[in-house]
């Protein structure tokens, strides 16, 4: 659909719930809600997942680290949801082994590192991961032999697991939330609340893409939109909100130098962080320190980059940390509550809280989601949409926990299901490296790439040699992801953006497939080149390039 009348779909339209924020907290609730019923419309200011949940360590895990809290409920939480989004998103999700060294420790260190290690085997009793085990100093070293030699006593090797693209994630969600029909929007912001009284009706949004404005009503509204959540709160109630606080986390791309991901405590303050092999890097990070900036300013530093740096040295001494390909950076939400003032940024809790304005200020029909880990959406958006339900005076019992996302719609292993769609592939002028690239991005939903080839052959044929993308992509991202700019699909609909160079041989063909599919003129292309080039050089800026424009690239339109 043209982005000149996509609100038409809006015509008409009492909806039960109105969902704020594209990230996957709110596309799992935009999901949840659409299938028990609710007549649902997601808005999204930018694009989906272009906030925090592209912008994480890609873990799905328990946390190891909160057992230290004795926070055993959030722990045991999460693990029963790492457990259901391997079995739900198998190809988005996948088991990954972590090691962690031991270095110079006491007796008492060891011991208490065994006995949590096996607390969280007991906690993960329902796993299909394995237990964890202990390796000797030799061993360790036969398994990662670029580690610091120097004071290794050897090794636990526990398992968790690893959501390599995100960005998929998010979008499987929005995809599954159609296909039950709700109405999901990109690049359309909530500018106010519509009320009546001490009820609030609906929202006005408008189309950031167009500047179209319409009044959209509703039985309810909820805040899912992650660190943006106190000015979009303050924006709706008309009172200030601080509800939630907010920590920078930046990563780093490198060589890969491990098979498993490596748990590690930087030297200079103990912090854990992680080294974690990702698309065939090196993905170090995350850095947690508070941030009080205006969010479309985070980025890594070079204070950042060169804190990690210092720590991964010192445990991989003989590695290349010189050439990082690129950064990346995130802000966390956490909740704010007066007992974590004065409490360092790791140590705040990493649980939500749905806060109902009816109950805090005597406003209607408005929820807030704050705070969340990417591992617990489902089960957050499931209590999200309890809660909205009970605010609307129905009972209908969730189906996500068994529910496979869309592009997990096949039986038997991941691999069996790759080798199968190769057999298929293969005829019809797609490569098997192709396809095992587009199988870890679509899952079944690459029959829907095959569909698109058949009807035009040529455009199997890759974006650029240098890396596996197929014309077919773009295609299927503007009629089928609402794919609008050039960002969206480089950096969220497809793995240019994670490439080393981040895709920069492919931005002639992908713009001009775009510019065709979209109706875009030539100033138009050219202004989404510089808005994604923008985006690169953020990435880059900590080597302090002086030439960087200072603008936002949400401004190039």
């Amino acid at each position: 659909m043209e982005a000149s009348n996509r609100l038409n779909k809006l015509d008409g339209q009492r909806l039960d719930l109105v969902v704020i924020g594209g990230g996957v907290i709110g596309s799992g609730i935009a999901s949840d809600a659409a299938s028990r019923g609710l007549r649902v419309a997601l808005f999204e200011k930018e694009d989906y997942a272009c906030g925090t949940s592209s912008r994480s360590t890609r873990l799905i895990h328990g946390g190891l680290r909160y057992l230290e809290m004795f926070d055993f409920g959030l722990v045991r939480q999460d693990l029963k949801e790492r457990e259901m989004l391997l079995r739900n998103a198998p190809h988005l999700v996948k088991p990954l082994p972590f090691m962690v060294p031991m270095y110079n420790k006491s007796l008492f260190y060891r011991l208490k590192m065994r006995v949590g290690m096996a607390l969280y085997d007991v906690l993960s009793y329902d796993k299909s991961l394995r237990n964890h085990r202990f390796y000797s100093k030799q061993q360790t070293l036969e398994m990662e032999p670029n580690l610091k030699e120097k004071g290794l006593q050897g090794s636990f090797i526990y398992y968790d697991a690893q959501a390599p693209y995100t960005e998929r994630l998010v979008i499987e969600n929005i995809v599954s939330a159609e296909s039950k029909g709700a109405l999901c929007f990109n690049h359309v912001k909530a500018l106010k609340a519509v009320k009546e009284g001490d009820s609030i009706t609906g929202v006005l949004i408008r189309d950031e893409l167009t500047g179209i404005e319409r009044e959209v009503k509703a039985r309810l509204v909820i805040n899912v939109t992650g660190p943006w959540l106190d000015p979009v709160d303050e924006t709706m109630i008309g009172t200030p909100s601080h509800r939630v606080r907010k920590t920078k986390g930046i990563h780093f791309t490198a060589t890969n130098v491990t098979t498993n991901a490596m748990v590690l405590f930087a030297e200079s303050d103990n912090r854990l962080f992680f080294v974690i092999p990702w698309l065939g890097y090196a993905w170090v990070g995350t850095t947690d320190t508070d941030f009080t900036d205006e969010l479309e300013s985070v980025r890594a530093d070079r204070e950042d980059v060169e804190y990690l740096a210092a720590s991964v040295k010192q445990v991989f001494p003989n590695a290349d940390w010189d050439k990082i390909f690129y950064t990346n950076a995130g802000v966390r939400s956490l909740v704010m509550k007066e007992t974590s003032q004065g409490m360092s940024e790791s140590a705040v809790s990493r649980k939500h809280a749905i806060v109902d304005f009816e109950k805090k200020q005597g406003l209607k029909n408005y929820l807030s989601v704050v705070g969340g880990k990417l591992t617990a959406y489902r089960g957050i958006a499931e209590e999200a949409t309890d809660a909205a339900l009970e605010k609307l005076g129905l009972r209908c019992a969730g189906q996500t926990a068994t529910e496979k996302l869309p592009g997990a719609q096949f039986e038997g292993s991941f691999e069996q299901f790759i080798l199968t769609m190769a057999e298929e592939g293969t005829t019809i002028g797609l490569s098997v490296a192709q396809i095992k690239y587009l199988s870890t991005l679509y899952g079944s939903r690459i029959t829907e790439i095959f569909e698109i080839v058949r009807a035009n052959p040529a455009l199997a044929k890759p974006l650029h040699s240098a890396y596996p993308d197929a014309r077919a992509q773009v295609k299927h991202a503007v009629e089928r992801e609402q794919c609008l700019t050039l960002r969206d699909f480089m950096m969220r609909r497809c793995g240019l953006y994670f490439s080393k160079n981040q895709g920069q041989q492919a931005i002639e063909a992908v713009s001009h497939e775009m510019a065709a599919l979209l109706d875009w003129d030539e100033a138009r292309r050219q202004a989404e080149i510089e808005a994604y080039q923008i985006e690169v050089g953020w990435t880059q800026e900590w080597k302090e390039n002086p030439s960087l424009p200072n603008k936002s690239p949400a401004a190039i339109r």
